[in-house]
């Protein structure tokens, strides 16, 4: 059947999507939302986070100036709106309100201080405190290796993910002017009079404005229309988090400065003793939303907590395990405002920055569709221009270091001659493996293409271990006398 819509349908139930959803309904739209709640959507990255408001911790030391300028100005005007917003929320849900808890540790080897340093320096030039303190004096924790040192960032807050996506599903669904609807949009295909929604369960949906807030399913839902769209690129970086239950009494965000495309290795406290400990990042560019964490990931996850954070870890209880898929694009900045269609808004791409940037990226949103044009000169807007980089571009050398930490296993950072030895390596081995005109070579250029981003690198060294060991099959001589056989003469996998 067809139903004839609202003024805005938004399809994504993930923090963006419902805080997009909250601030149209506020300016008096009517909003018709798609998706499963929060807690039934599998494999969405806002469940599975661990909610750390990072303004901060989140600077790498080879970031330039102006990319550190641009996000943290970004995450400060977001940061801003959250108190004002919290209220909202715990007024329009009659949910308790959301507590922040503040402060963050950074804990840092050795190796790292450069990171942390950086991470200084951006709090100073926002006029926020930074402390420097000895790696032992970390809230009484016991890591195997006393940290080089610790930096302590009291305004940098944390929150409770799951009593945020309540207090969010809440104020939506109680709002007069907004529907729910659980049945999944597959597809969206702009029409002349109005925006035609195809649900799962059969029913079509029309509507005058549609906000995309499905994260990594965007490609999917638009299909070939992306190109159409202007859609750049929307990638899935696959991250495994654990609840444990632990005797370490964490009442504050300890983390590690970002390390092998990941943010760091994080406890979060939780509420009722529970920690948050999170999380892996790895490029998946076909994502199982339903599936579990594997082994090598929880081995990735628990290697840096156990060894850098506290020991005892080792002996928590496992609560639960945690899939989540973050999107991003090939700048690692976010998608806001209209497409090609200014029908078609989008509100995604915040990779690991979602919950701190979602009451920023919410009003983004209501303001271009209540007056269109209003992001016109955002660094965010949808339309900008995003060069895809080619593989030279992506080796410098932290990006090698990233490379150089992820090979070198759960918990184990390289250091001495072979911290400088394999990301010199890596640099001259891999274009001449892409520049090969084997299979393997043209294989690991074809992924590189699909992904052309730093995440992409691991990917490709592991798709060359696998065609590598693939069993080659020699076809016996075509005489009875035995006849060498040379690499030249041995038939490709």
């Amino acid at each position: 059947m067809t139903v004839q819509a609202v003024d805005v349908a938004v399809i994504g139930t993930g923090v963006i999507g419902l805080a997009a959803a909250h601030a149209l309904l506020a300016r008096g739209l009517t909003v018709t939302v798609f998706g499963l709640r929060p807690a039934a959507a599998p494999g969405q990255a806002s469940a599975a986070a661990g909610a750390m408001l990072s303004l901060f911790s989140e600077v790498d030391a080879d970031q330039s100036a102006e990319r550190v300028e641009l996000e943290v100005g970004q995450r400060l005007k977001s940061f801003a709106r959250y108190p004002t917003w919290l209220d909202g929320l715990a007024a329009a849900s009659g949910q308790p309100p959301v507590r922040l808890v503040d402060g963050t540790w950074v804990v840092a080897t050795d190796a790292e201080r450069a990171d942390v340093a950086a991470i200084a320096r951006a709090a100073h030039a926002a006029s926020h405190p930074a402390e420097f303190h000895q790696g032992a004096a970390v809230d009484g924790l016991q890591p195997e290796l006393t940290p080089a040192t610790a930096l302590w960032l009291p305004t940098e807050p944390s929150l409770d993910i799951t009593k945020l996506l309540v207090a969010l599903a809440a104020a939506v669904a109680s709002h007069r002017n907004a529907r729910w609807s659980e049945p999944a949009v597959t597809s969206v295909t702009p029409g002349h009079a109005a925006l035609g929604l195809q649900c799962v369960d059969g029913t079509v949906v029309t509507c005058a404005q549609v906000v995309l807030s499905a994260g990594v399913g965007i490609p999917a839902l638009l299909g070939d229309r992306a190109g159409e769209l202007g859609v750049p690129p929307v990638l899935a970086g696959r991250g495994v988090s654990m609840v444990l239950g632990t005797p370490v009494a964490v009442e504050h965000t300890v983390r590690t400065p970002n390390a092998a495309f990941a943010c760091g290795t994080h406890l979060v406290p939780r509420a009722g003793g529970a920690v948050y400990l999170g999380a892996t990042n790895r490029l998946t560019l076909a994502p199982k939303l339903d599936g579990a964490a594997t082994l090598d990931e929880v081995a990735t996850l628990i290697g840096d907590a156990t060894r850098i954070i506290d020991h005892r870890l080792a002996g928590a209880e496992l609560l639960r395990t945690q899939v989540g898929y973050r999107p991003y694009t090939l700048d690692h900045l976010p998608l806001v405002g209209p497409t090609a269609d200014p029908r078609v808004l989008l509100a995604t791409a915040t990779y690991r920055c979602g919950v701190l940037l979602a009451p920023l990226l919410a009003d983004l949103v209501a303001d271009e569709v209540t007056e269109p044009g209003s992001l016109a000169c955002h660094p965010y807007r949808a339309d900008r221009p995003m060069p895809v980089p080619k593989l030279p571009d992506l080796l410098t050398p932290a990006i090698l270091r990233g490379l150089a930490d992820h090979l070198a296993g759960p918990g184990a950072r390289p250091g001495g001659a072979g911290s400088r030895q394999l990301p010199a390596l890596l640099a001259a081995a891999l274009p001449a493996a892409l520049a090969e005109p084997d299979p393997t070579g043209a294989a690991m250029a074809r992924l590189f293409a699909r992904a052309p981003v730093p995440e992409i690198l691991p990917s490709l060294l592991a798709l060359a271990e696998r065609l590598e060991a693939r069993p080659c099959h020699i076809p016996p001589p075509r005489s009875s006398s035995p006849q060498p056989v040379s690499a030249a003469s041995t038939p490709a996998t």
